[in-house]
């Protein structure tokens, strides 16, 4: 009896990983017959399920193309990009592996690296990548790019006042006028090593002493609250939303102040996914006909044709290990500045 159920234990474990084993080689497939080969095993698949930050009105557009192009149904779970990083990581730890495949921002995608969550993707798509979007591991791909913008409203700042710099910021004017998003630790991080550590803290504790921006959480709900006027001027939302709102008709501008932060919004397809084959076919995708959906919705992609658009402003890119590494000092550093509290001995 003990034979037969070590046999059976055995049999279970090899089936499991042969499982894995056939789960991981579809996305790094390579063979000319790839997109044949992805279509035929999503169709049979028969679903997806998604795991993103991405707002919702643009998650649609993408997903509502692929369900009309490859008939295969997509099933979206939508949250903050810190609730995404949590309910992916809670799952797998409790043995459940809902996601097939992650769209979120490249820190968090790179803590999933982190967690062994992810596997290495080998398509096509990636070699029109510029080269901040695609890590040595592959094992998630930046889609499009998060360019911080100072966005401002056009009836509550004139031409004179619109800063040339971030020093301009310092001016008297601008007291009580300013916003800013106050959980962009990365954002924070990565200006403040461009500016120079020492002339970066410095700045933002002039700022806050001299015109006290008032702290916001999200970008959507700043670059909104500049659309109104009750934020004339935001210090860090991403350069599409007052894109999108200018589009549509709202007195909103923006610059991009040097020296300028980006960052990547990444994709990949969960380790252990159960839907491996749509979930390639997805990323795929997303590289292609996605990039050209969200490009068309004023968001940057980072496909090179549009790299003119950013090298323009230069852009620092965040580094998402380095900010990995170092997260929790600097996001309790990024609070206490923007509280006016002094940290670790500094004034």
């Amino acid at each position: 009896m003990n034979c037969i159920r070590i046999s059976r234990c055995w049999l279970v474990a090899s089936l499991l990983l042969l499982a894995g084993a056939a789960q991981a080689q579809v996305p790094a497939y390579q063979g000319k017959d790839r997109a044949e080969r992805l279509l035929k095993g999503a169709r049979a698949e028969g679903r997806l399920n998604v795991y993103t930050s991405m707002a919702e009105k643009d998650s649609a557009r993408i997903v509502d193309a692929f369900e009309k192009k490859y008939r295969i149904k997509v099933n979206v779970w939508r949250s903050g990009k810190n609730k995404v990083l949590q309910r992916v990581v809670t799952e797998a730890r409790a043995g459940r592996h809902e996601a097939d495949f992650i769209l979120n921002p490249s820190p968090e995608m790179e803590a999933l690296h982190r967690e062994k969550l992810l596997q290495p993707v080998w398509s096509p798509k990636q070699k029109d990548l510029i080269s901040a979007a695609l890590p040595a591991h592959r094992e998630w791909t930046g889609m499009r790019v998060y360019l911080f913008a100072q966005s401002y409203n056009t009836r509550q700042v004139s031409p004179a006042e619109v800063p040339a710099s971030f020093n301009d910021l310092l001016h008297p004017r601008w007291k009580g006028r300013l916003g800013i998003e106050a959980k962009q630790t990365e954002w924070f991080y990565a200006l403040v090593q461009a500016m120079g550590e020492e002339q970066g803290l410095r700045f933002f504790r002039e700022l806050v002493a001299a015109n006290a921006p008032s702290l916001r959480a999200g970008n959507s709900l700043l670059n909104n609250m500049v659309v109104s006027g009750e934020v004339p001027l935001a210090l860090n939302v991403y350069s599409y939303l007052p894109e999108q709102a200018r589009a549509a008709g709202a007195p909103v501008d923006y610059v991009v102040l040097s020296p300028a932060v980006a960052y990547t919004d990444g994709i990949g397809i969960a380790r252990r996914a159960a839907h491996p084959h749509a979930a390639t076919l997805f990323y795929d995708f997303l590289l292609d006909e996605g990039q050209a959906i969200v490009a068309g919705h004023k968001s940057l992609t980072t496909n090179r044709r549009d790299q003119p658009l950013l090298a323009k402003h230069k852009p620092v890119y965040i580094d998402p290990v380095r900010v990995l590494d170092n997260y929790e000092k600097w996001t309790t550093l990024y609070d206490d500045t923007l509280n006016g509290r002094a940290t670790g001995g500094q004034k």
